[in-house]
Parts: structure tokens; C-alpha cells; sequence
């Protein structure tokens, strides 16, 4: 997918300026005619009062507090997508129910253990929007998932997510690029890990192997070196630093599921919210009480959906990569680093050079 970057002082407002563009009648019309689709009042009133009252919910989640944020963000985001998603598609989408339940038993030993069930694939909410952008795989079929799962596979929350729950890994390979006169190179840290466990990790990933040649392990031990095929596709995403990660897949009933970044973060909100709005002895002693660091990760994660989500629904609307930042307009440097090995022979083809000036001069009568 292109990157655009796009300068601004403030990311969440000009990202909401861009989708409250579509709550007005014309320009919903003229986005309908130029993906040749025919347009009706009740389309047209679907699609606006979906992102009116999603960004009313985006709004409201700023002043409250953790008893009910969840909450808002869920069904800020489940507006937000469903009318975006009818946009896109040109209709009204039937939905009937969420298309997922949580189930938070007493042998939870925290938030993270929360149970998700998908259900109707046909109608449940989670299901129909998913197809919508793109995903069409039946979820129900591959058994329970948890929130942990999903926080497991936020890159941004990678840090606080191992620290938290005193994993070795997440869902998440951070990559360090290098460009170099052999091309680019990719390193993974694996400092301190199994490298047997590390390489079950990668057969995770899809697409790995028509991507990389086969990993080669640096002589200390702390790094996996990552080279391309001449011909590999690159396989990997940008966090919101901007940092490339792989997307480590999930097993799930003998199958590899890896979700978009952007449901990974609805469902996680989908159990947050149930919990909230339905389970009320369970959240409200976790947000008070809670002594294990556990709502540090939560808010961490409600910090970067209420950032993030809307910015993957302007990246769906315009196909393209759009990255929000304070950066002001700089000269493009031009100038072409060289490896030790070039500057050798640019040296070099300059002493074979003088070296037949010289010799012209000598026999030159």
C-alpha cells in the first residue's frame, strides 16, 4: 500500500476532519457515483448519522474514565464502521447482533483471560463488516479466542504486553532495516531467547518462506538476520512509530489465522465493553483495585484504538497508507551512501584513471 504523509499539529482532528467530510450529503453522493454506485436518501442518512453518532461516541470516551471507555470506543468504532463499510459497498448492510460473545469464567486469573466466541457468521456484526474490508474467513469455525490473543498481536503494545503477562513472545516481530550495498537487510532481537522457540514462531508468519531466505543467526546470538528473495514479497506492516513488524499468526483448530490490525483492536474492544456493560462485579474491582499492571496494558491499548482506528479507516476509504505527523517539509537528500567496498573501488577506478592520463602525457609529442 502507498504512504501519503499528511502535516499536522494535531492527528486525531485532522483525521476526524477527513471521515466527518463523508457525513455530508454531497460528498457521500459524489463518493457513491465515482465507485459507480446508485445512491437513496436512506443510504445517504445511514452512512451520515452512522459517523455523526460514531464520532459523538469518539468524543464522549475523551472526558470519562476506565469504568466505562470501552464502552463508548466499541460503539464509537461499530458505527464508525458500519457506516464507513455501507459507504464502500454501496448498501445497507444487515446486521443483526454483535457476532460475538465473552465468556469470563472464575478460573480467569485476569482481564486478559477473557473468552471470545464468534458467532452467525451470516449476520453477526464482526463477521459482515469483516467481509466488507476484506476478510472473509469464518471465524466460528476456529474455536475461542482470548483478549490476551489480541493484544498479543497490537505491535504497539508489544513492550507492555511481554512485561505485563511475563511472556517470551507476542503476535508481533519487530524488524530493524538496514540499507546496505548488498540491499536490504532486516534484523530481528531474539537476546535472550530459545532459538528453537523463535523458529516455531516464524513458521507462523504467513508467507515467510516466499518472502526470506532462510534466517542466518548473528555470532552473538542476539539477532536473526533476515535477507529477501531476489523476487520475495515484503511481507510487512508499519506500527504507528512507523517501525516495520511481521504479523505472527495464530493456531486456531490446526488452521493459521492472522486478522487485519483493525479487528484484532475491535474485538479486544467488543470484550472490554461486554465486560463493562454487562459484567460490572468483574470490571469495576479490576479498574479500582487492580494490583497487577494489568490496566496499565488496558489503557495503553484504549490510548492507541481511539488513535488508530480511525486513522485504518481513512487508510481503507483512500487505499493508501496515511501517515499523520508533525514532521514540516524537508529537501530530499539525494545523496547516495556508499559501503566500505564501493569507496574501494571508486579509489581504485580513480588511480587507473591518473594512471593512463599520465601514461598520454608521457608519449604525447
Amino acid at each position: 500500500m502507498d504512504k501519503e504523509y499528511i502535516f499536522t499539529e494535531d492527528p486525531n482532528a485532522e483525521i476526524w476532519q477527513n471521515i466527518l467530510q463523508f457525513s455530508y450529503e454531497a460528498n457521500i453522493k459524489r463518493y457513491l457515483t465515482e465507485h459507480s454506485f446508485t445512491h437513496s436518501e436512506e443510504l445517504i442518512n445511514n452512512i451520515s448519522g452512522s459517523i455523526l453518532q460514531a464520532y459523538e461516541y469518539y468524543s464522549a470516551a475523551e472526558k470519562v474514565n476506565l469504568q466505562i471507555k470501552p464502552l463508548l470506543l466499541y460503539y464509537g468504532t461499530t458505527n464508525l464502521l458500519y457506516g464507513i463499510c455501507n459507504m464502500m459497498s454501496g448498501q445497507i448492510n444487515t446486521i443483526t447482533d454483535h457476532g460475538m460473545k465473552i465468556d469470563h469464567s472464575q478460573s480467569c486469573s485476569c482481564i486478559g483471560e477473557t473468552k471470545i466466541k464468534f458467532l452467525n457468521p451470516e449476520k453477526g456484526g464482526i463477521h459482515v463488516l469483516a467481509k466488507q474490508l476484506g476478510y472473509t474467513v469464518d471465524l466460528t469455525k476456529f474455536g475461542e479466542w482470548s483478549v490476551k490473543e489480541m493484544f498479543s498481536s497490537i505491535p504497539e503494545l508489544q513492550t507492555n504486553y511481554l512485561k505485563c503477562y511475563a511472556e517470551n513472545f507476542s503476535n508481533t516481530m519487530m524488524l530493524e532495516q538496514f540499507n546496505t550495498p548488498e540491499g536490504k537487510i532486516e534484523k530481528i532481537n531474539i537476546s535472550g531467547k530459545n532459538i528453537d522457540e523463535v523458529t516455531e514462531q516464524i513458521t507462523k508468519i504467513e508467507g515467510f518462506d516466499k518472502s526470506y531466505l532462510r534466517p542466518n543467526i548473528s555470532s552473538k546470538n542476539d539477532f536473526l538476520i533476515l535477507r529477501h528473495k531476489i523476487n520475495g514479497k515484503d511481507i510487512s506492516f508499519l506500527s504507528y512509530s512507523e517501525q516495520p513488524f511481521l504479523k505472527v499468526g495464530h493456531i486456531k483448530n490446526q488452521n493459521l489465522i492472522t486478522l487485519p490490525q483493525i479487528l484484532y483492536m475491535y474485538i479486544a474492544l467488543f470484550a472490554l465493553g461486554s465486560l463493562c456493560r454487562y459484567h460490572p462485579e468483574i470490571w469495576s474491582p479490576f479498574v479500582k483495585n487492580d494490583n497487577s499492571g494489568e490496566k496499565l496494558l488496558v489503557e495503553k491499548f484504549l490510548y492507541y484504538a481511539k488513535r488508530l482506528i480511525p486513522n485504518y479507516i481513512v487508510n481503507y476509504i483512500y487505499d493508501c497508507n496515511m501517515i499523520y505527523s508533525n514532521d514540516k517539509y524537508k529537501t530530499i537528500d539525494t545523496v547516495k551512501l556508499v559501503g566500505e567496498h564501493q569507496v574501494q573501488e571508486m579509489i581504485k577506478r580513480e588511480i587507473e584513471e591518473q594512471n593512463n592520463v599520465r601514461m598520454v602525457m608521457k608519449y604525447d609529442f
